[in-house]
């Protein structure tokens, strides 16, 4: 046994200082010019870079091995290969060829990290920001505009996706690489992420979502955390938005910053809304909702091991209507309302080798829900609602795990094989109970190929 860890650490060490840069230049096929302002992406490591005025790339302290590169640009086909990296220089010049068509992004939460028409599956995906610029006040109603997508809303604070009619247990939501738990079995339970610090949205549909576990025979809605700071840079943004029918208002701040091997970023939000106002001028009492949401990550490479660990807080207050009453402008949800807080905090990390990779990803998720119901006739004065004793509180943790290798590629074969799995712990604290008190354990083993 201590000849055979010898081995791995010899190995790992080894692989760890065989380091290499990846260099070339970027051009039109229509007029052999260079291109400036290119975006050349390693999408498995999560390195990129971009062209400068004379159209060249490099990137620095690569880890040897195969991987997919992608180069992207307004105006030309999204350019889509592989490459192979050995220690030393490597140089890759690339050709792009003009297109009228909208340049391709690559899929996430796909596994082998595709374009979408190099996918078998398809694959619908939007970024946060387009979806917010239509209006959207929350992320459960910004998804609505993707296509073959809809919500089960309670009023505007709580909502839920649906797919192909399919919703509750029966759609995965997927956020920081995990799988998100929140008691999203009741009609009443949204989606309890915020919309700051997501980056896109990716929508999974058919046979293909059940890649990701039994239940989701609806689909997948895979949220892709805010990205770091590109290497060696300092970013920092503020955003402010107002909204006339909620006479609500949602404002966020971020900052991240990269080195050679750290990264780091932090974004916090906070939106708070007033009654919704219908089509007759009416506001749906109790539609008022509250929100704070904070989102941080560390990340940290060098050779062939990368890791980040993310961290999540979403705390919301979200009123409960029923019939149409008190017609205000107030913020403080009346009773029936919750109180929902959210910790989720995860670790994703790779090791990669010459020609495979291994991926572990781990989680953690604190649900507490609580309900305050208004005493039968009797009215409740909103300053008495600090001491309201909640009817329903109910604690979720759930410990998920995820271990993936990337199989060599043979031929034109490329394999993954894994095992997944979670424990889950379910608490009662209120007069009132849903489910019962119980611990439940979920694994399997999972292999998907494909062909390019």
């Amino acid at each position: 046994m201590k000849y055979i860890f010898s081995i791995l650490f010899i190995s790992f060490y080894f692989n760890t200082n065989a380091q290499c840069t990846l260099r070339g230049n970027i051009s039109a096929e229509d007029s052999s010019s260079p291109l400036e302002q290119v975006s050349v992406y390693l999408p498995q490591i999560e390195k990129g870079s971009v062209t400068g005025d004379n159209g060249e790339y490099a990137m620095n302290n690569l880890p040897v091995g195969t991987y997919k590169i992608i180069a992207s640009f307004m105006g030309y086909q999204t350019f889509s290969s592989e490459i192979t990296l050995t220690e030393g220089i490597n140089t890759l010049d690339i050709v792009l060829l003009p297109s009228a068509i909208e340049m391709e992004e690559v899929i996430v939460s796909t596994p082998f990290h595709k374009l979408q028409r190099e996918n078998v599956m398809k694959v619908e995906q939007a970024k946060v920001v387009a979806l917010r610029k239509m209006g959207a006040i929350t992320l459960a109603d910004g998804i609505t505009n993707i296509p073959g997508v809809e919500s089960v809303s309670t009023g505007i604070g709580i909502g839920k996706p649906v797919i192909r009619g399919l919703s509750s247990n029966r759609v995965l939501v997927y956020s920081q690489s995990i799988r998100l738990e929140n008691q999203q079995f009741g009609d009443e339970h949204g989606l309890g992420i915020g919309a700051s610090g997501v980056e896109s949205v990716e929508v999974i549909k058919g046979p293909a979502s059940l890649l990701y576990g039994s239940d989701a025979l609806g689909g997948v809605l895979y949220l892709n955390p805010e990205q770091f700071a590109n290497m060696n840079s300092t970013e920092g943004s503020v955003n402010l938005n107002y909204f006339t029918n909620t006479q609500g208002m949602d404002a966020n701040a971020g900052f991240k910053t990269s080195g050679e091997r750290f990264k780091f970023l932090v974004r916090g939000s906070y939106a708070s809304h007033a009654d919704y106002k219908g089509g007759n001028d009416i506001r749906v009492t109790n539609s008022r909702f509250n929100e704070f949401d904070i989102k941080t990550a560390l990340g940290y490479q060098f050779g062939i091991f990368k890791t980040e660990l993310r961290y999540n807080l979403n705390s919301s207050d979200l009123g409960i209507p029923e019939e149409i009453g008190i017609q205000d402008l107030g913020r403080t949800p009346i009773t029936p309302y919750q109180e929902i807080n959210n910790h989720v905090v995860s670790s994703k990390s790779d090791l990669f080798f010459n020609n495979s990779s291994l991926r572990l990803t781990l989680g953690y998720i604190f649900n507490s829900r609580k309900e305050f119901e208004e005493e039968e006739d009797t009215e409740i004065p909103s300053e008495d609602l600090a001491n309201l004793e909640p009817a329903l509180d109910m604690h979720l943790s759930t410990f998920s795990y995820n271990l993936q290798y990337n199989l060599p590629s043979i031929g034109r074969w490329q394999t993954i094989a894994g095992i997944q799995g979670m424990n889950q712990k379910n608490e009662n604290f209120g007069e009132e109970v849903l489910i019962p008190d119980a611990i439940t354990n979920d694994i399997g083993i999972l292999a998907t190929s494909h062909i390019h």
